[in-house]
């Protein structure tokens, strides 16, 4: 009878630890399903964190080349805090309202180059778009060469080498006299007009240049930029922005070489005391930077440096990397 009842009592003991570790076996598998739930609600959101925020690169050149409304945002407000003259509030007014949609010499600023002792004008870079997986230049310019440009002028001789095309802007303007615009120096403006369109293409480059009469134009002048409208400069070299211009370089952040580090201050806009144009070149001629560059650059009450126009030209060959 002892025996039987023993032999009960372990039944007993056995069927409850059975259902103990059945309970916990559950919880555990309910732990780790809730675990696992959290763990991917936790990457998920870590994943929109990475997302939103931007990385310190991202941030670096968002910061220096502000989006258009940004950009008008801070003209605005160089607008209103400064007395400026007539010639550079319009200036003023036209770059921030401008769509970009122009031939080169019509845009408020364009980039002047001097590419040997004989080429210098005022350069156009394509824009590209994807059509079939591909990238396509356009520009305003490249719609005017082919509709006044026979097919069968463009042979691979014209390769790596300046074409210009002496009649297509005589037939835009045969009605009128070619348009004339003004350059800035290093260290004065005048007026030149322009004369004849071409086009440069090679495996790594690829630009539309505008020649410009160089009667008054030698080649010992550092020439920089053109603009439609004339803009009152105090020509002067600054060297709290060349400082500070060459503490902004990151080069953890750049993706090609890049001369941004050796820009140069040689003009303020007249009238504002924190709005200034800057340059990096090897003058007389482009061929030693990576990146021949000019700019005109905001300088921020916190030593900041934002570009609110920016041009340059790849002499390193970027694209084909």
């Amino acid at each position: 009878m002892k025996i039987l009842i023993l032999i009960i009592c372990l039944f007993f003991i056995n069927s409850c630890k059975s259902s103990t570790q059945e309970k916990k076996e559950i919880e555990n598998e309910k732990l780790a399903v809730t675990e696992n739930k959290d763990n991917e609600r936790k990457s998920k959101v870590n994943l929109e964190l990475t997302t939103m925020v931007p990385t310190d690169c991202e941030q670096y050149w968002n910061n220096r080349f502000p989006s258009d409304s940004l950009k008008a945002h801070y003209i605005d407000e160089i607008l209103n805090e400064n007395q400026v003259s007539e010639n550079n509030r319009r200036f003023l007014n036209l770059l921030k309202n401008e769509t970009q949609n122009n031939l080169a010499f019509e845009n408020v600023l364009s980039p002047i180059f001097r590419l040997s002792e004989e080429e210098i004008g005022i350069l156009a870079f394509p824009k590209y778009k994807s059509v079939d997986n591909r990238l396509i230049p356009i520009s305003k310019e490249m719609d005017l060469i082919e509709k006044f440009d026979r097919i069968e002028g463009n042979t691979m001789e014209h390769f790596g080498k300046i074409k210009f095309y002496p009649t297509l802007l005589n037939s835009l303007f045969e009605e009128k006299p070619k348009p004339t615009v003004y350059y800035y120096t290093t260290n004065k403006s005048d007026s030149t007009q322009i004369l004849e369109l071409g086009s440069y293409v090679d495996e790594c480059l690829e630009y539309f240049e505008y020649s410009i009469d160089t009667v008054n134009i030698t080649i010992k002048e550092k020439v920089l930029f053109s603009s439609p409208i004339a803009i009152d400069l105090v020509f002067q070299n600054y060297p709290e922005v060349d400082l500070l211009l060459k503490g902004d370089y990151k080069e953890e952040c750049l993706d090609c070489p890049n001369s941004t580090k050796l820009q140069k201050s040689f003009a303020k806009i007249e009238g504002t005391e924190n709005l200034y144009f800057v340059y990096a070149d090897t003058f007389p001629i482009n061929n030693e930077l990576d990146t021949p560059s000019r700019a005109l650059v905001l300088y921020t009450e916190t030593n900041e440096i934002i570009y609110l126009w920016y041009s340059e030209m790849d002499l390193f060959g970027c694209s084909c990397l």
